[in-house]
């Protein structure tokens, strides 16, 4: 197995969690963020990957938790995301990368309004709600 090292951002405003959505072949929405590049930190990578996706900065963040999971998306590749809760300012404006987006209420996440990959659906939204944050 491959083990890609991918840095996700947590972004919550107004009680609502910042989810985007990829190019056509993907249909679930995950949090923004991206894989690692060689030599780079984790908050030179969440910078890099929200300025490139979504046309933010990052002003502050704090890490969260990491989880370990196969890919939704490629068989034989296990994820290792390092999440960090991550404050931002700029327009959401999306990248080319980045089909759509979307601000999921809590609501929302118990009704399943939005297919969420099942890393963020099983295991990252739960984490969030057990410690009051979502």
């Amino acid at each position: 197995m491959k083990e890609v090292t991918r840095i996700a951002a947590i972004i919550i405003q107004n009680k609502s969690l910042l989810l985007v959505k990829g190019a056509d072949k993907y249909k679930e929405y995950w949090t923004p963020g991206g894989k690692v590049k060689e030599g780079e930190s984790d908050l030179d990578c969440l910078q890099r990957e929200l300025s490139e996706e979504i046309n933010v900065k990052v002003v502050s963040s704090k890490f969260f938790g990491e989880y370990v999971s196969p890919s939704a998306y490629d068989a034989g590749v296990i994820y290792r995301s390092r999440a960090y809760l991550a404050e931002i300012e700029g327009k959401i404006v999306p990248g080319n990368e980045i089909k759509g987006f979307v601000w999921m209420s809590r609501k929302e996440f118990d009704s399943n309004k939005y297919p969420l990959i099942p890393a963020t659906r099983d295991r990252l939204v739960p984490d969030l709600i057990k410690k009051g944050l979502f």
